[in-house]
């Protein structure tokens, strides 16, 4: 395996530096390769800058490296997702209340031209009470004749769930009574059958004697 980073021919590449651009002979490496002086050097002018160009580019690589392309723009893309996604929430949030708040029709005035009119967000309320609050047969449907076992909606759906949860209750509790019976009858079979076959032995053993 190669100890070799990247090195400043690799980083004239990225840039796209032309042969004739001046490029400092630089590498980063892994590990001290043990040959020769090794010790920290201090430079300046265009040379620093091309071991800064060359260290931002080597730990770029070693992060690819680590992680793999496809999972770091897997990451990448999930969190920009999560980045743009909050932000249109912020922006539609505003956009919504706006909307909901926004005149829709005018109110019944009973004379007064000056009342205020319904927004979007008391017609959702109204529609809602209205729905609730109209007249079905027993089957949930609006009828347009009147009958003697109508009721307003919302009794309905309340009868129906608390129907269906008492049903669920009483097939739970049907349920394990006859579970109950049935172990019961098992029991009391099982001590008839060896009480008769305990009598059998016994009959046997004196007509063997």
């Amino acid at each position: 395996m190669s100890n070799t980073i990247m090195d400043t021919g690799n980083v004239a590449e990225i840039l796209g530096l032309e042969q004739d651009d001046e490029i400092s002979n630089m590498e980063a490496i892994k590990e001290p390769t043990g040959t020769g002086i090794e010790f920290h050097v201090a430079m300046r002018g265009h040379t620093f800058h091309d071991m800064e160009e060359l260290i931002v580019q080597a730990a770029a690589q070693q992060i690819i490296g680590k992680f793999g392309n496809e999972r770091l723009a897997k990451e990448i893309e999930a969190k920009t997702i999560s980045l743009v996604t909050a932000k249109a929430d912020k922006a539609l949030e505003a956009v919504t209340s706006d909307i909901l708040d926004q005149p829709l029709i005018p109110k019944f005035t009973y004379g007064k031209p000056d009342a205020a009119p319904v927004t979007m967000r008391e017609f959702i309320g109204l529609t809602g009470r209205q729905y609730l609050s109209e007249r079905v047969d027993e089957y949930g449907k609006v009828n347009e004749r009147s009958s003697y076992n109508e009721k307003v909606r919302i009794q309905y759906l309340v009868e129906k769930a608390m129907a269906h949860s008492f049903k669920s209750e009483i097939e739970k509790a049907t349920n394990a009574l006859l579970s109950e019976i049935r172990a019961a009858i098992s029991e009391r079979h099982k001590a008839f059958l060896e009480t008769e076959q305990s009598r059998f032995r016994e009959a046997l053993a004196k007509l063997s004697a």
